[in-house]
């Protein structure tokens, strides 16, 4: 019985030390495809340059709201590979205007086009993070 006892007291123990770090894993979010879904920060390495989905980071914006902006998220029909992100710095220019709200790969390749946007890509920054399904709709 004690040992039966003792089992059960480390096997407790062992989970409590897996689900502790799991459950105070800080979220983020992210845009794709002109929706907002979650996102989480992962110490997987992904040595420099070999990202595969392109991600922007804005340098400039002035929203608060303006989170990264992937090209593919979970249901993306061609292209996912579960988050292993390359990265790329998008500046607002001169003639663009960094109060616009930037929520799809699309749209910022348009404003790239327009001379809006500069888009730079930084190996260096290249990471792993998960995207979570269930995204929400834009408000």
């Amino acid at each position: 019985m004690k040992r039966l006892f003792l089992s059960a007291a480390a096997a407790v123990l062992a989970l409590t030390a897996i689900a502790g770090p799991v459950g105070a894993r800080s979220f983020g979010a992210a845009y794709a495809n002109d929706l907002v879904y979650r996102v989480f920060g992962n110490s997987a390495t992904v040595p420099d340059g070999t990202g595969t989905d392109p991600f922007a980071i804005f340098q400039n914006s002035a929203r608060a709201d303006q989170f990264g902006v992937a090209q593919f998220a979970p249901g993306s029909p061609t292209g996912h590979h579960g988050g292993r992100w390359a990265v790329y710095h998008a500046t607002w220019t001169a003639s663009g205007d960094p109060t616009t709200l930037v929520t799809s790969w699309d749209q910022l390749e348009d404003l790239v086009a327009a001379g809006e946007i500069d888009l730079v890509r930084m190996p260096g920054l290249d990471f792993r993070c998960p995207v979570l399904g269930n995204p929400k709709p834009l408000d």
